[in-house]
């Protein structure tokens, strides 16, 4: 799923990029009105504007999408006034973030909003595996693993990237987004090493590798 993120705080727009491309969307990021104007002419999933923008506002933003999108659209603003977030719902935005942001709240308000919409895909498949993201499990051929939040997102980054490499910086954010520490890189060992004893003898699925990261194997 695509994401198109429209911040002026360039530090803040690549905390966004970063927190939310381990979830596997891919993103689009534009720092002003100009570069998200043009933007918007292709489709995206998912919308996330900042209010005051340098050239413009990204309340007009929003009516322009709306012309030819149904998207889920979330606002994230400093603009605090009542004013802003009554005109954001009449522009049919999906919901309003005020800063600074608490990128746990971000991640939850995103799948939620997805999940309404129908956009969120809650099983994925990989040959005999398949992931069920609702209730937690991993299935394999006739073997059920329940999972923890961590075990799961570890997991889902894995199905979504698949098969391409998830990176272990990726890894850690994923941790990151539903623990609110970041972990250190011994730590994500030891989430792994944990993950494949629990697989047993279906932990070979995991292929683990020093500069690549890892990867989940059919």
């Amino acid at each position: 799923m695509r994401i198109l993120i429209v911040e002026d705080d360039k530090n803040l727009a690549l905390t966004l990029k970063e927190v939310v491309e381990p979830k596997g969307f891919e993103t689009t990021v534009c720092f002003n009105f100009r570069q998200a104007l043009n933007e918007i002419e292709k489709a995206f999933d998912l919308y996330l504007l900042d209010v005051r923008l340098p050239d413009g506002n990204g309340l007009d933003l929003c009516e322009r999408i709306r012309e030819t999108s149904e998207n889920p659209i979330l606002f994230i603003s400093s603009d605090t006034s009542e004013t802003s977030i009554l005109k954001s719902y009449s522009l049919q935005a999906d919901d309003y973030i005020e800063k600074p942001v608490r990128l746990n709240i971000l991640l939850a308000k995103i799948e939620s909003i997805l999940h309404r919409s129908g956009k969120y895909k809650e099983i994925y498949q990989i040959g005999s595996a398949t992931l069920n993201l609702k209730e937690h499990l991993l299935t394999i051929q006739q073997n059920i693993y329940e999972l923890s939040t961590v075990e799961l997102s570890i997991l889902e980054g894995m199905f979504k990237v698949y098969p391409d490499f998830i990176t272990r910086e990726n890894c850690c954010r994923l941790i990151f987004s539903h623990t609110s520490h970041y972990p250190s890189l011994s730590t994500l060992s030891v989430r792994i090493s944990e993950l494949k004893k629990k697989l047993d003898h279906d932990a070979y699925h995991i292929e683990s590798f020093r500069t690549l990261g890892f990867r989940w194997k059919q």
